[in-house]
């Protein structure tokens, strides 16, 4: 390749590496829409920096995944006297199946799978059990001791 090809080369890729990413940082309003989705997968997946891993927004909503025992009484799916591992999982699991739920879906048979498995133990010593998700969630940040309380029983699929 001549140098002068090879140059001019240089200097486009180099002049609009620099235009997408002052599109990328410059406000909305002063981009043309076509140039800010193009400036947006180009620079997101290198350069963006998701400031929510080193201090993510805390969740809006507390979701607990509970059990219901034959005499109409609820516990926690994973009490707070199991190991930390285990307890670790609670959230997440509770998350997932909301946000299943959300979806307009049933529970994920796996995860319904993996809920009973859960219970396992409560359920050969008590019979037929019941599972539901209760989410306690913010309703005006301003002040976040004020949650609404949402109960969502459970149909889970049969294994």
């Amino acid at each position: 390749m001549k140098p002068r090809l090879l140059r001019s080369v240089v200097v486009l890729l180099v002049a609009t590496h620099l235009m997408l990413v002052l599109c990328y940082t410059l406000p909305r309003e002063w981009v043309p829409d076509r140039l800010q989705a193009w400036s947006q997968h180009y620079v997101r997946p290198w350069f963006h920096q998701r400031w929510n891993l080193f201090a993510p927004d805390p969740s809006e909503c507390d979701r607990v995944l509970e059990v219901g025992l034959p005499d109409g009484s609820w516990r926690p799916l994973i009490p707070e006297d199991r190991p930390y591992l285990l307890r670790r999982m609670s959230r997440p699991l509770a998350q997932m199946v909301s946000d299943g739920l959300r979806s307009g879906g049933p529970v994920d048979p796996i995860l319904a799978s993996s809920l009973r498995g859960l219970a396992r133990d409560i359920g050969r010593e008590v019979g037929e059990l019941h599972f539901r998700l209760v989410e306690r969630c913010v309703v005006f940040p301003a002040e976040p001791a004020r949650r609404s309380l949402n109960i969502i029983p459970l149909d889970l699929p049969l294994p």
